[in-house]
């Protein structure tokens, strides 16, 4: 069967019909769904049956992946994440290690709440992200929806003025900066040390498409070599316009939904849901971004 691509908005974003990844997946398939994902940056497949060893073995097709870092647990020490066997396998879950839906005043649960920013995978990491890929296992039965947000598009439609000021211009990430922002996680010394900030440009221009995207969001704490003050209202100012409701498309989960979205063009974020009172248990496998043109100025 021929993979089929029918647009979910405007702009970007498409439904996958064709797939069935519990299968082996032909080397067809995979160049398929990657022309696909350098047309919409975010790519829907329902339906699928996956465990985590081949949620994992097909996102390797892609190139090499994360591992996950040690977390903060419950009792302030540092340690892997023992309910999930991989360390490819990144827990977006409201659950503890024993399966248990974690307590408010829990600090993996606040950590959780910066995912309500908008936000690029990665991007305080030097070796950024290129794709994610999100798998639904259990969803709770209203919110908890995904948003994206497509930078391509955004940067289009920035006056030329703009963009002749975001040239050249580079940006501090950090994942700690993020997290301050909202639930008020505070990392201990070992994991400012383990996850430092990065710098990436605020516009790059995306290999699959040629096209240049902005790239920005929550992890984005101040402009290199501007004030403070001036270099955050500029980044706001770009996130406001890029996520106005035309840049837009929210994902409404099913059960076995593998989204896969280009963190290289695109910011996404959580919508919240009733996390003390019901399971939603996700599951990520990330792409490090090798492309050398991604790291480029336009």
């Amino acid at each position: 069967m021929e993979l089929a691509a029918t647009p979910l908005h405007p702009l970007f974003a498409a439904r996958l019909a064709g797939a069935d990844l519990s299968q082996p997946v032909s080397d067809r398939l995979v160049r398929a769904i990657e022309r696909a994902m350098d047309e919409y940056a975010v790519c829907v497949l329902p339906d699928q049956a996956l465990d985590d060893e081949r949620q994992i073995a097909f996102a390797r097709r892609y190139g090499p992946l994360e591992v996950s870092p040690p977390q903060q647990k419950k009792d302030g020490g540092i340690g892997f994440n023992t309910r999930v066997k991989h360390r490819e396998i990144f827990d977006v879950s409201n659950l503890d290690e024993r399966g248990q839906i974690l307590d408010e005043r829990d600090t993996r649960a606040s950590y959780r709440l910066g995912n309500q920013l908008w936000h690029t995978d990665s991007s305080f990491r030097q070796k950024s992200a290129a794709w994610s890929m999100l798998h639904a296992r259990v969803i709770p039965p209203e919110g908890g929806d995904t948003e994206f947000a497509d930078t391509r598009a955004a940067y289009d439609a920035l006056p030329e003025a703009m963009k002749r000021r975001l040239d050249g211009l580079v940006a501090e990430h950090s994942i700690w900066h993020s997290r301050g922002k909202l639930g008020g996680y505070t990392p201990t010394e070992e994991e400012r040390a383990l996850r430092p900030p990065a710098r990436h440009p605020l516009v790059r221009r995306h290999p699959g498409s040629g096209r240049l995207g902005l790239y920005i969001a929550s992890h984005a704490s101040h402009v290199i070599g501007m004030p403070v003050d001036e270099g955050q209202a500029l980044l706001a100012e770009l996130i406001a316009h890029a996520t106005q409701p035309r840049f837009v498309y929210v994902h409404k989960w099913r059960i076995g939904d593998l989204v896969i979205w280009d963190n290289r063009c695109t910011m996404h974020r959580a919508t919240p849901f009733k996390a003390t009172g019901h399971v939603r248990d996700m599951r990520r496998t990330t792409v490090i971004d090798t492309a050398a043109e991604a790291q480029q100025v336009a």
